[in-house]
């Protein structure tokens, strides 16, 4: 059975443990900027679900 990484939600990003404390060992333990980039991710999937509610209408 496959694995679940990242689950999406209208406004949370639920992480696996594992692919965050991965991506802040790539960011030389700079927790603050892997924040950053996944707040980033978030916004970027809320402004595609927007768009999508948008063009439905």
């Amino acid at each position: 059975m496959a694995k679940q990484r990242m689950i999406v939600t209208d406004d949370q990003l639920l992480i696996d443990m594992d692919l965050l404390f991965n991506a802040i060992r790539e960011a030389k333990g700079d927790w603050q900027q892997v924040e950053t980039e996944m707040k980033q991710y978030l916004a970027m999937v809320q402004g595609m679900t927007e768009s999508i509610s948008t063009d439905d209408n």
